[in-house]
């Protein structure tokens, strides 16, 4: 028997690639965007300064790729949509709201809504759905969107990737407003400091290097930070 990796190996590569692409055409506008909020303060502002992140391996590529593409395939089937990708804006930090949805066909009836779609594993759906709350981050970044258009719920969408059962949670603003505003106030109190703060993770999967955005960074002292600035001569 012989094993041929020819197709598994122009997959990474064309994978590769296109991130690359990506990467080099994509302006940043220089904003903290709502998926950023549950970013450490370091990631963020590291982000404001243009401070390259790590690069992305194949598998979490080839996640990317499948979740984007079950993610698009659920747009097709949500009812109601009056707008995708709506750009909004609140504080000065920006997003686009993936569905934009008029809910007077749904269960729970409140006008306009935002709909968040998070594509996860079956494993992580499972603890999800039994936990029977969405993920904090993914609650941040949709309060936000849904606070730009003075919405007072906000809902997001759960599909799984292997079977693409779907679970929609819907959230009051009023339970999240406070922390969303919390962290663009540190944000903006870090701004006008002037340095990058040393890292500290807002939760505990954030310690791990594997999914650390800007891992030479993590360790650092902030005399450490100092001086890795000054040597590469970053502009704060």
């Amino acid at each position: 028997m012989v094993i041929d990796n020819t197709i598994n190996k122009t997959i990474d590569d064309n994978l590769s690639k296109a991130d690359i692409a990506k990467r080099e055409v994509h302006k940043s506008s220089g904003k903290l965007s709502a998926s950023m909020l549950s970013w450490p303060l370091q990631w963020q502002i590291l982000k404001h300064l243009g401070v390259e992140q790590k690069p992305i391996d194949s598998y979490t590529l080839r996640k990317f790729y499948r979740g984007t593409s079950v993610e698009d395939w659920l747009v097709t089937q949500i009812p109601g949509i009056v707008e995708k990708q709506k750009f909004v804006q609140y504080r000065d930090v920006v997003g686009y709201i993936d569905a934009y949805v008029d809910s007077s066909g749904y269960e729970f009836k409140q006008g306009k809504m935002v709909h968040e779609i998070k594509s996860v594993s079956n494993a992580k759906y499972k603890n999800i759905i039994t936990g029977k709350h969405p993920d904090e981050g993914h609650c941040l970044q949709a309060c936000l969107y849904a606070m730009a258009i003075k919405s007072n719920y906000f809902a997001i969408d759960y599909v799984a990737t292997d079977d693409l059962r779907v679970t929609t949670f819907i959230e009051q603003v009023k339970d999240w407003k406070d922390e969303v505003d919390a962290i663009i106030n540190q944000y903006e109190r870090q701004l006008v400091k002037k340095e990058i703060p040393v890292f500290e993770p807002r939760y505990a999967w954030q310690k791990n290097v594997m999914y650390n955005n800007y891992p030479e960074w993590a360790g650092l002292t902030k005399e450490e930070i100092e001086e890795k600035v000054k040597r590469l001569q970053i502009v704060i």
